[in-house]
């Protein structure tokens, strides 16, 4: 008998050993219907511990230095030799002849490129690559009297990327069989899938129009917790880099791109472009705008009905910072 209750127990142990496997499957299995990763952050950044100190010397006796990890935690590519190659780390809140340095030695671009993060054929990410910026060799020169508190912070400014994709309803014959939803349905929210990017299309909604015209209206949406701005002509123009004055008209600026569906038959025109599928809109104080678009049958019914995919590529430069106090001790005495 004892033996027999022994093999029962065991036998319990490895069935709720498997339930338990089978549930933490489930709950840890990836969704490979999903196309991105997601998230809204491109370029996450924060100071490296001890770089700066908490507490520096004055008159010049205290060398110390500030040092920035870069970690690409979106799904655009950026840095040399990719279509977001300005990313650039600036030093503010400090006097640069007070700690010994020029404008140009509290500024870096960088040099190298950082792969974004990828979702993999099996559903695994592979994170998005990481880089530092160093800035050291600073000296508080100034013979102050007693201790005093400042704040030192890093600005990043960078070009980044967005791609929304949604699934369209596409019927050669808009008007026949309008709300047959047997393969798709022509009228209604599409819920739109964006890349990991602090701008994102929020909204995508289809409505039929014509005979060969059918209307789809989206949202452009900043969820980040930076600024964005309009890219400049020359991406290595300095003089647009991320000013954050409400002074500055480039700000609330993106470039979108609805981009051609694979049908060759179908075109796209979008009244806020002038009739293109793409150009450059302000979002008035950084609100939520809508766009809107007519996708027109160019070629004879074939009485076709079909799932397209519909890419909308944001394209927008970023700048975020990060700051921290730093107490200069007066030690000259």
């Amino acid at each position: 008998m004892k033996k027999l209750n022994k093999t029962i127990m065991f036998l319990v142990a490895i069935i709720a050993l498997l339930f338990v496997t089978s549930c933490t499957d489930q709950g840890t299995g990836q969704d490979l219907s999903q196309s991105f990763i997601g998230g809204t952050v491109g370029l996450n950044t924060y100071l490296i511990e001890g770089m700066p100190p908490a507490m520096i010397h004055d008159a010049g006796t205290f060398p110390f230095g500030v040092g920035i990890v870069i970690e690409n935690q979106g799904e655009a590519d950026v840095g040399p030799g990719t279509d977001n190659s300005f990313v650039m780390v600036r030093l503010e809140g400090i006097n640069p002849d007070q700690f010994g340095v020029s404008d140009n030695d509290i500024r870096q671009v960088m040099n190298v490129p950082l792969r974004g993060a990828r979702r993999n054929f099996d559903g695994t990410i592979f994170p998005g690559e990481i880089t530092s910026a160093t800035f050291e060799t600073l000296t508080y020169a100034p013979n102050i009297h007693g201790n005093t508190q400042f704040t030192i912070r890093a600005d990043v400014c960078y070009d980044y990327e967005t791609i929304a994709t949604s699934q369209v309803c596409i019927k050669d014959d808009v008007l026949e069989n309008i709300q047959d939803e047997s393969i798709c349905s022509l009228s209604g929210e599409k819920f739109p899938q964006n890349s990991g990017g602090p701008l994102h299309v929020t909204s995508l909604i289809e409505n039929p129009m014509a005979e060969n015209k059918i209307q789809v209206n989206f949202v452009v949406e900043h969820v980040g917790i930076g600024e964005f701005f309009g890219r400049p002509v020359n991406s290595d123009d300095l003089s647009e880099v991320c000013d954050f004055s409400v002074r500055n008209f480039n700000k609330y600026f993106v470039d979108i791109e609805v981009e051609p569906l694979s049908d060759s038959g179908l075109a796209i025109a979008c009244s806020r472009f002038g009739g293109s599928n793409r150009g450059r809109i302000k979002l008035y104080q950084g609100a939520p705008t809508t766009i809107s678009c007519v996708i027109e049958r160019s070629r004879p019914s074939a009485g076709r009905v079909f799932q397209d995919l519909l890419n909308i590529r944001l394209r927008y430069r970023y700048g975020q910072f990060i700051e921290t106090p730093i107490i200069i001790q007066d030690v000259s005495n």
